[in-house]
């Protein structure tokens, strides 16, 4: 796995042995940023359920000022540690253990607000739209901020809610990435 662009191009990551973690591939990551194109820069980008941290950091690579990584798997968070250490990114303070509701309701008190999030929740346990409706309720997504989601293909999500508006939504494969823009 390689960082696809930026200051970090060709920078090979560490990945995570077997099949317990499900790695973003390389031309979804290069398909999502492309899309998010100059909005990557000097971003806040939340990279939940960040596995191996390959987005987050390609999100640090091409410009984004501070990167929040949550994941709950302790061996994966070593794993995006010595990606970071790798890229000279050893400020790990942005990185959460935790499951994301409790990450949410971490990031709601400190009360930061994200410009990107993206998401790629485990398949097949109706992660999706409980994030998405928590993203919401929680207001943790600054004001025309993208939320960007990797999900199953045969996963179906509301074109709305309440202030999330889908933008797009392409395939990728077995998976989908929908892009959504939060309204005030």
């Amino acid at each position: 796995m390689r960082i696809i662009a930026g200051l970090y191009k060709g920078f090979s990551l560490h990945s995570f042995p077997g099949n317990d973690i499900r790695p973003t591939p390389s031309k979804v990551r290069e398909a999502v940023f492309d899309i998010l194109g100059v909005r990557i820069i000097e971003s806040d980008f939340l990279d939940l359920f960040a596995g191996t941290g390959a987005v987050g950091i390609e999100a640090l690579s091409r410009g984004a000022k501070r990167v929040t990584f949550v994941e709950v798997n302790r061996k994966a968070i070593e794993i995006i540690k010595k990606n970071l250490i790798k890229i000279s990114h050893n400020d790990f303070n942005d990185i959460l253990t935790k499951d994301y509701f409790q990450a949410f309701k971490i990031i709601n008190s400190q009360q930061r607000k994200y410009d990107i999030i993206f998401l790629d929740p485990p398949f097949n346990k109706n992660y999706s739209l409980k994030s998405l409706q928590e993203i919401e309720k929680r207001h943790i997504i600054k004001k025309n901020g993208i939320v960007v989601i990797q999900h199953q293909i045969n996963e179906t999500l509301p074109g709305n809610f309440q202030r999330l508006i889908c933008l797009k939504e392409k395939r990728y494969g077995k998976s989908k990435v929908t892009f959504f823009r939060y309204q005030e």
